[in-house]
Protein backbone atom coordinates (compact mmCIF):
# COMPACT_ATOMS: atom_id res chain seq x y z
CA UNK A 1 0.00 0.00 0.00
CA UNK A 2 3.03 2.13 0.84
CA UNK A 3 4.22 1.87 -3.03
CA UNK A 4 0.41 3.37 -4.08
CA UNK A 5 0.51 5.62 -1.87
CA UNK A 6 3.99 7.10 -3.35
CA UNK A 7 2.63 6.80 -6.74
CA UNK A 8 -0.30 8.45 -6.09
CA UNK A 9 1.66 11.48 -4.48
CA UNK A 10 3.62 11.59 -7.64
CA UNK A 11 0.56 12.30 -9.56
CA UNK A 12 -0.76 8.49 -10.94
CA UNK A 13 -4.15 8.60 -11.06
CA UNK A 14 -4.31 4.56 -11.38
CA UNK A 15 -2.38 4.37 -8.38
CA UNK A 16 -5.04 6.54 -6.60
CA UNK A 17 -7.67 4.87 -8.06
CA UNK A 18 -6.17 1.35 -6.32
CA UNK A 19 -5.94 2.71 -2.67
CA UNK A 20 -9.72 4.18 -2.80
CA UNK A 21 -10.99 0.76 -3.91
CA UNK A 22 -8.26 -0.48 -1.07
CA UNK A 23 -10.28 1.45 1.65
CA UNK A 24 -14.01 1.98 -0.16
CA UNK A 25 -15.86 -0.21 2.67
CA UNK A 26 -14.55 1.44 5.28
CA UNK A 27 -15.01 4.67 4.26
CA UNK A 28 -18.60 3.59 3.41
CA UNK A 29 -19.23 2.16 6.33
CA UNK A 30 -17.87 5.49 8.32
CA UNK A 31 -19.92 8.05 6.38
CA UNK A 32 -22.93 5.84 7.11
CA UNK A 33 -22.16 6.67 11.19
CA UNK A 34 -23.21 10.28 10.35
CA UNK A 35 -25.23 10.28 7.54
CA UNK A 36 -28.76 9.17 6.71
CA UNK A 37 -29.07 8.78 2.77
CA UNK A 38 -27.45 7.26 0.41
CA UNK A 39 -26.96 10.24 -1.72
CA UNK A 40 -25.76 12.41 1.24
CA UNK A 41 -23.15 9.40 1.81
CA UNK A 42 -22.02 9.08 -1.46
CA UNK A 43 -21.62 12.72 -2.00
CA UNK A 44 -19.15 12.77 0.73
CA UNK A 45 -17.18 10.11 -0.21
CA UNK A 46 -16.89 12.03 -4.19
CA UNK A 47 -15.80 14.74 -2.38
CA UNK A 48 -13.48 13.01 -0.35
CA UNK A 49 -12.09 11.27 -3.08
CA UNK A 50 -11.62 14.47 -5.14
CA UNK A 51 -10.14 16.60 -1.80
CA UNK A 52 -7.99 13.70 -1.65
CA UNK A 53 -6.58 13.11 -5.12
CA UNK A 54 -5.90 16.86 -5.21
CA UNK A 55 -4.23 17.25 -1.54
CA UNK A 56 -2.25 13.84 -1.72
CA UNK A 57 0.66 15.50 -2.88
CA UNK A 58 0.93 17.54 0.55
CA UNK A 59 0.80 14.21 2.74
CA UNK A 60 3.83 13.97 4.46
CA UNK A 61 4.16 10.50 5.71
CA UNK A 62 2.75 7.54 4.03
CA UNK A 63 2.42 5.38 7.32
CA UNK A 64 -1.14 7.95 8.08
CA UNK A 65 -3.05 7.52 4.56
CA UNK A 66 -5.65 6.04 6.08
CA UNK A 67 -6.02 8.48 9.11
CA UNK A 68 -5.65 11.25 7.01
CA UNK A 69 -8.50 10.53 4.06
CA UNK A 70 -11.14 9.25 7.28
CA UNK A 71 -10.16 12.54 8.63
CA UNK A 72 -11.57 14.16 5.69
CA UNK A 73 -14.21 11.74 5.28
CA UNK A 74 -15.41 12.64 8.98
CA UNK A 75 -15.17 16.40 8.38
CA UNK A 76 -16.93 16.31 4.13
CA UNK A 77 -19.68 13.95 6.44
CA UNK A 78 -20.47 16.40 9.28
CA UNK A 79 -20.16 19.28 6.69
CA UNK A 80 -22.89 18.18 4.44
CA UNK A 81 -24.79 16.58 8.19
CA UNK A 82 -24.96 20.62 9.20
CA UNK A 83 -25.59 22.08 5.36
CA UNK A 84 -28.84 19.67 5.39
CA UNK A 85 -29.79 20.20 9.05
CA UNK A 86 -30.72 16.23 9.13
CA UNK A 87 -31.60 14.83 12.26
CA UNK A 88 -28.36 12.22 13.29
CA UNK A 89 -30.61 8.92 11.89
CA UNK A 90 -27.82 6.23 11.17
CA UNK A 91 -29.37 4.34 14.09
CA UNK A 92 -32.84 4.65 13.76
CA UNK A 93 -35.13 1.53 13.72
CA UNK A 94 -35.52 1.09 9.46
CA UNK A 95 -31.88 1.28 9.53
CA UNK A 96 -31.37 -1.46 12.45
CA UNK A 97 -33.96 -3.68 10.25
CA UNK A 98 -32.14 -3.14 7.16
CA UNK A 99 -28.92 -4.08 8.46
CA UNK A 100 -30.32 -7.18 10.47
CA UNK A 101 -31.28 -8.02 6.77
CA UNK A 102 -27.78 -6.76 5.57
CA UNK A 103 -26.09 -8.93 8.55
CA UNK A 104 -27.54 -12.00 8.32
CA UNK A 105 -27.04 -11.97 4.08
CA UNK A 106 -23.31 -11.58 5.02
CA UNK A 107 -23.27 -13.70 7.81
CA UNK A 108 -22.12 -11.77 10.36
CA UNK A 109 -25.10 -11.77 12.60
CA UNK A 110 -22.83 -11.69 15.46
CA UNK A 111 -22.05 -7.70 14.83
CA UNK A 112 -26.20 -6.89 15.11
CA UNK A 113 -26.25 -6.88 19.08
CA UNK A 114 -23.08 -4.68 18.97
CA UNK A 115 -25.43 -1.75 16.49
CA UNK A 116 -28.69 -2.20 18.36
CA UNK A 117 -26.19 -1.58 21.90
CA UNK A 118 -24.81 1.68 20.89
CA UNK A 119 -27.58 3.12 18.90
CA UNK A 120 -28.12 5.32 21.80
CA UNK A 121 -24.97 6.70 21.81
CA UNK A 122 -23.94 9.97 20.83
CA UNK A 123 -22.23 9.72 16.84
CA UNK A 124 -18.98 10.80 17.91
CA UNK A 125 -18.84 7.76 20.89
CA UNK A 126 -20.80 5.29 17.68
CA UNK A 127 -17.12 6.69 15.68
CA UNK A 128 -15.08 5.69 18.52
CA UNK A 129 -16.44 2.20 19.33
CA UNK A 130 -17.04 1.18 15.87
CA UNK A 131 -13.26 2.75 14.55
CA UNK A 132 -12.10 0.94 17.66
CA UNK A 133 -13.82 -2.25 17.69
CA UNK A 134 -15.04 -3.43 14.65
CA UNK A 135 -12.57 -1.52 12.56
CA UNK A 136 -9.25 -2.25 14.33
CA UNK A 137 -7.78 1.55 14.69
CA UNK A 138 -5.54 2.30 17.95
CA UNK A 139 -6.37 5.00 20.03
CA UNK A 140 -3.20 6.87 18.62
CA UNK A 141 -5.00 6.21 15.12
CA UNK A 142 -8.39 7.46 16.17
CA UNK A 143 -7.22 10.11 18.40
CA UNK A 144 -4.87 11.73 15.21
CA UNK A 145 -8.40 10.71 12.54
CA UNK A 146 -11.16 12.57 14.88
CA UNK A 147 -8.18 15.20 16.81
CA UNK A 148 -9.25 14.20 20.17
CA UNK A 149 -6.47 13.93 22.97
CA UNK A 150 -5.20 10.47 23.13
CA UNK A 151 -6.07 9.97 26.99
CA UNK A 152 -9.59 11.74 26.42
CA UNK A 153 -11.08 9.76 24.03
CA UNK A 154 -9.59 6.49 26.42
CA UNK A 155 -11.89 8.08 28.65
CA UNK A 156 -14.84 8.43 26.09
CA UNK A 157 -14.03 4.57 25.30
CA UNK A 158 -14.48 3.75 28.90
CA UNK A 159 -17.64 6.36 29.38
CA UNK A 160 -19.14 4.53 26.21
CA UNK A 161 -18.98 0.78 27.72
CA UNK A 162 -20.21 2.25 31.11
CA UNK A 163 -23.45 3.80 29.21
CA UNK A 164 -23.66 0.39 27.35
CA UNK A 165 -23.53 -1.97 30.12
CA UNK A 166 -26.30 0.60 32.01
CA UNK A 167 -28.63 -0.19 29.31
CA UNK A 168 -28.04 -4.21 29.30
CA UNK A 169 -28.51 -3.65 33.09
CA UNK A 170 -31.72 -1.77 32.14
CA UNK A 171 -32.94 -4.45 29.91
Amino acid sequence: MEELIKKAKNGDKGAFTDLIINIQDELYKIARMRLSSEEDIDDAIQETMISAFYGIKHLKHTQYFKTWIIKILINKCNTLYKKRKKLDSYYDDNFINNSIIDFKENNIESNIDFYILIKDLDYIERYILILYYEMGYSCKEISNILSINENTLKTKISRSKEKIKKIIDKN
